[in-house]
């Protein structure tokens, strides 16, 4: 039997219409990755505490059995045209709960006079709060830029942050798609890893914590962990027939930027890690496998953003203020390959600092906020 080589592992996966319910893979659901790993322990065995002669176990007991994603780990790559989903869709829908995809290309009318926080649309569409769109911003080198959207009404659209300076009449706007957080959490995915002679496939894979790393000098990574109902082996349906990915290179941390409020903020990498507070009902008697999948704690967003220590009052003074300020990031400028994260309330600590004899850094951490009950808007995501 061929020996199997790690680099030629091929990954599909598929959100499920009902919990642990197979679903049928297709070369569409290809998803290019760095890592993967299942979690299986269809036993989870322990040793009878009976007294016995001897000290060495003899009878063991069966529980209830248990499967996750132990980690996967992908590049956050846009698909390269606006409006398509990205191959990793289905793991970012089910972290966040909700995905809404605007496809509109408007114009910014003339009156009222367009500002850096606001304008006129020739038509909305279906744009709504909380949506990532692109704008055009005639004369700026850093054009197009993402912002999201804090109001609409009617065709007036108003966004968050304030952009360098006001958009022209006739400057390109545009929808795109935007992952945002939800109250109720039980998307489940159908995930299947191929080797050269060996295959295994999870069901009911919910994903608990999610990761998005940007560093000044990688693309957009994202990690991926989370419960499953279970993992099949010898019934793990066949491999499609091809592997169809979308979308080239990745925007990268050499284009981009982060805003702290309305200020650009130079920086050196950031992390915006998600944990769902997920669990899998597997508790009643008489059953031996998780029955659904639902929230049971409270979700947790963690920010982590390392930068040198330079700029004082844009983020530091914040810190030591106990002052909440917006966090926006843009990676890439070329629609269809631009990713963008939006934490509209981030509360942030004191940063620790090193002492080397080079350049000193200071490391940031945040919570992200709602910014009422009910809301659920730490965090956005855009791909656009």
């Amino acid at each position: 039997m061929a020996l199997q080589i790690g680099r030629r592992g091929q990954l599909y996966l598929k959100k499920e219409a009902s919990y642990g319910v197979e679903e049928v893979l297709a070369s569409a659901n290809a998803l290019r990755h760095t890592n993967v790993g299942f979690d299986s322990d269809p036993f989870a065995r322990v040793t009878s505490e009976e007294k016995k002669q001897s000290p060495g176990p003899v009878n063991r007991f069966d529980r209830k059995k248990t499967a996750g994603l132990s980690t996967l780990v992908s590049l956050l790559r846009p698909s390269g045209v606006l409006n398509t989903l990205p191959e990793i869709a289905p793991i970012l829908e089910a972290a966040f709960g909700a995905i809404t995809n605007v496809t509109l290309a408007t114009t910014v009318a003339a009156s009222p006079a367009p500002t850096t926080t606001t304008a006129t649309v020739a038509a909305a569409g279906a744009l709504a709060k909380g949506d990532a769109i692109l704008i055009e911003v005639t004369g700026q080198a850093l054009s197009p830029f993402v912002r999201f959207l804090t109001n609409v009404a009617a065709n007036a659209l108003t966004w968050s942050p304030a952009l360098p300076a006001a958009p022209s009449t006739g400057d390109d706007v545009k929808g795109g798609i935007t992952y945002k957080l939800t109250t109720a959490l039980t998307i489940s995915l159908t995930i299947a890893h191929y080797l050269t002679n060996f295959k295994k496939e999870l069901l009911g894979a919910g994903i608990e914590s999610l990761a998005m790393a940007f560093d000044a000098n990688a693309e957009p990574r994202v990690t991926a962990s989370g419960p499953a109902k279970e993992q099949l082996t010898g019934t793990t349906q066949a491999q499609p027939a091809a592997f169809t990915t979308v979308g080239g290179n990745p925007p990268s941390g050499l284009i981009g930027n982060l805003y702290i409020g309305n200020t650009a903020y130079l920086f050196k990498s950031l992390e915006i890690s998600i944990a769902n507070g997920l669990a899998v009902r597997n508790q009643e008697y008489g059953v031996n496998a998780p029955t659904e999948l639902y929230r049971s704690g409270r979700r947790e967003i963690s920010v982590s953003l390392d930068a040198f220590a330079e700029t004082e009052a844009t983020l530091y003074d914040l810190a030591e203020a106990g002052t909440n300020a917006v966090l926006m990031k843009q990676t890439g400028r070329t629609e269809g390959n631009i990713v963008a994260v939006y934490a509209p309330k981030v509360e942030w600590k004191v940063p620790s600092q090193d002492d080397p004899d080079e350049e000193v850094s200071w490391s940031f951490s945040g919570m992200a906020l709602e910014s009422i009950d009910g809301d659920n808007d730490e965090l956005r995501l855009g791909i656009l």
